[in-house]
């Protein structure tokens, strides 16, 4: 069971809290271009903004090439054969999925403060003061995902393997997550104790 550092001053983000155990190591800090990303400013009213992270581009194009090649091989699957190929709207499902990746890639991007997360969708919760985290498998279980809601019924969402690629942007949410769970009376789904190794 992990034991929640001390809260990081509102305003220093000191003393920084210690790593938090992750899914997945990268290679990498994962920090974008700032002049490219479209990470959400510090929500007014809190402290300031700490550490972000924008989806790189190929992060979920890649994703969306492999989703559109899997749907390529399940129409010769069904099919039994090529067939399917000369109907130029069954392509419509292969080419869609890189597409829309592309787009939503670019517009995925997290930022964190002291005791605050927010996503891209200008939403934000309150580290210090969450009531429910919830982790679950998306995407026919290709992605883990996290949910997280405050005591203001404020919710916000992100996939798990990305939060994680900015490691200082992850331990400042990883520290509220334990903070509320062992100290405060947040509830944790089976997924999220595991994943996160809140026991």
């Amino acid at each position: 069971m992990p034991k929640a550092a001390p809260m990081p001053d509102t305003m220093s983000g000191e003393p920084r809290p210690p790593r938090a155990p992750v899914i997945t190591t990268w290679k990498t800090a994962g920090k974008t271009h700032a002049d490219k990303a479209e990470f959400p400013p510090a929500p007014e009213g809190e402290g300031p903004l700490l550490e972000w992270y924008q989806a790189e581009d190929a992060d979920h194009t890649v994703g969306g090439v492999v989703l559109g090649a899997s749907i390529v091989v399940f129409l010769c699957i069904l099919d039994w054969g090529f067939s399917w190929m000369s109907t130029w709207w069954l392509w419509a499902f292969a080419i869609w999925p890189p597409i829309a990746a592309y787009f939503i890639g670019r517009s995925e991007g997290f930022s964190a403060g002291a005791e605050w997360f927010a996503t891209s969708r200008k939403a934000h919760v309150k580290l210090y003061e969450l009531t429910k985290i919830k982790v679950e498998y998306q995407a026919g279980g290709q992605s883990i995902g996290i949910e997280l809601t405050d005591a203001d019924d404020r919710c916000v969402g992100a996939p798990l393997r990305q939060l994680q690629r900015n490691r200082a942007l992850w331990d400042l949410v990883y520290n509220g997550i334990v903070h509320s769970v062992h100290d405060g009376s947040a509830t944790a789904n089976q997924l999220a104790l595991d994943k996160l190794q809140l026991r």
